[in-house]
């Protein structure tokens, strides 16, 4: 779904537009220093446009319209501190929290309620398969008590893992839920900019506490997957941005983490989306407060009447349905077997190489 003119004047010169694409040189071989050690890891490259509305599971999940009406009714207590997290219609900045965070976080994911009935499974198995096999004489109180130590093996330590990050977030929340030292990564909308952060002790950072940026448009970037074996044979992916003639790579796929590749392909749309500037922003419920702020989202809006809080009144029973139809659509991406936009960007010197064979006869 495209807009018939973007907004003139808003959107800077290097804004992604997928309608009218710059002229590029031709990448070539050997002529980013990142590529030869990248392609030895990479799965594939992922085609430019033809992108679907789509997004990753976890952008479905996460915020859903119960979460985002949840945010709006709840006081936000950390609203003074500056996470370093943008989100709106012009940019998606990411950032992450502390290292001390980032730890108790991970410890508390083990003690996840999934991951517990998980691991209760077998012990369940196992302690109705001895009550069958038992002598008449044993009571189930004693049985109980002889599996007691194998429960807390099994599952004490993870119980553990909730219990105590659940504890310290609540009894110490302005000492261990922290920012980090800044963003990581930004994509810009409105200017078509992608923008790196670095942080070198030794660097500008060490010495002035601002981070070294490094900015290159987003048509210079191309999306690879790249893929890694796991335990019992399986394969996961994550997804990466490359620069196309300079040595930055971005591990965007963090976001959601080493999943399907159909998740990566889902994100890469999303992105895409985000950054077109001949199409309004990617309608789903997280962009959806900010966009009567983006000028083609906003007309795009009113040509077709959607109403402001199409997700956030959105009831429980019509949102399960719109997910699971979107799951099944990213299910069914193809996006490899797409044709590449951007080829046709990049500039040839047919008269040159006529020239030289001239030349050479």
């Amino acid at each position: 779904m495209t807009m018939d003119k973007p907004a003139s004047g808003y959107y800077g010169p290097e804004a992604y537009n997928s309608e009218h694409l710059p002229q590029q040189k031709r990448p070539a071989p050997g002529a980013n220093p990142a590529l030869p050690w990248f392609n030895r890891k990479a799965d594939r490259k992922l085609p430019w446009g033809h992108t679907e509305d789509v997004a990753p599971q976890s952008y479905r999940t996460d915020y859903s319209p119960a979460t985002l009406r949840r945010f709006e009714k709840e006081p936000n207590n950390f609203a003074n501190v500056d996470f370093h997290q943008r989100i709106d219609h012009e940019r998606y900045r990411h950032a992450t929290a502390a290292l001390r965070t980032r730890i108790l976080l991970f410890f508390n994911a083990f003690g996840n309620p999934f991951v517990i009935a998980f691991m209760m499974l077998p012990v369940t198995i196992g302690f109705f398969s001895h009550w069958r096999l038992s002598p008449p004489d044993e009571t189930f109180g004693q049985m109980l008590i002889a599996f007691t130590p194998i429960l807390a093996i099994f599952v004490g330590p993870l119980i553990a893992c909730n219990l105590i990050p659940t504890a310290l977030f609540k009894l110490f929340p302005r000492q261990l839920i922290k920012p980090d030292k800044g963003p990581l990564w930004e994509l810009n909308r409105r200017t078509g900019q992608v923008t790196v952060y670095h942080y070198d002790k030794n660097g500008t950072w060490g010495k002035t506490g601002q981070p070294e940026e490094e900015t290159a448009p987003f048509y210079e970037f191309d999306a690879y997957t790249s893929n890694e074996l796991i335990h019992g044979g399986g394969v996961v992916h994550t997804l990466y941005l490359a620069h196309r003639y300079r040595n930055i790579l971005i591990p965007i796929g963090t976001l959601i983490g080493k999943t399907s590749p159909e998740e990566c392909y889902a994100l890469w749309d999303m992105f895409q989306n985000f950054m077109d500037t001949s199409r309004p922003l990617p309608d789903i419920p997280l962009w959806e407060e900010h966009r009567a702020n983006d000028p083609v989202t906003a007309e795009h809006d009113r040509r077709t009447n959607r109403p402001p809080r199409y997700w956030r009144d959105m009831d429980n029973d019509t949102w399960k349905q719109k997910n699971d139809e979107m799951a099944f659509q990213v299910l069914r991406m193809s996006t490899p077997g797409r044709l590449d936009i951007m080829r046709n960007s990049w500039a040839h010197s047919p008269r040159r190489r006529r020239q030289r064979m001239a030349s050479a006869g």
